[in-house]
């Protein structure tokens, strides 16, 4: 599949025109678009995990950053060492979001042994 970065570039812009209008489910649509692309910026994985963690959607936030860990690794073998430190922030919020997680499962299941 032969990525158009034009297009890409146009998401993005796109995209942060829709979040400042409010509306998120167009601009998620966007940067959705071009994580599934393997977008080679950080720009749309950096969008889409502030709006999955502000809905409190960590499975989602947990993937995107995944997938821009999986992304950014790639720059940084490929000799691109300015992909180095957003690689370790994107290591470093995969880390928070998946402690969060934890956190609010232990504090699901420590709800429903109190209801029982």
């Amino acid at each position: 599949m032969e990525i158009n970065e034009n297009l890409q570039a146009e998401r993005n812009l796109k995209g942060a025109e829709f979040e400042k209008t409010g509306n998120l489910e167009k601009a998620v649509e966007l940067y959705e678009e071009n994580v599934a692309e393997n977008f080679k910026g950080n720009h749309p994985y950096d969008r889409l995990a502030t709006i999955y963690k502000n809905q409190n959607d960590i499975e989602n936030e947990i993937r995107v950053l995944e997938k821009a860990i999986i992304v950014f690794e790639e720059i940084t073998i490929e000799d691109r060492l300015e992909g180095l430190p957003k690689l370790f922030r994107f290591k470093n919020r995969l880390e928070k979001a998946v402690q969060t997680q934890t956190q609010l499962a232990k504090l699901a299941r420590q709800k429903k042994s109190k209801l029982k």
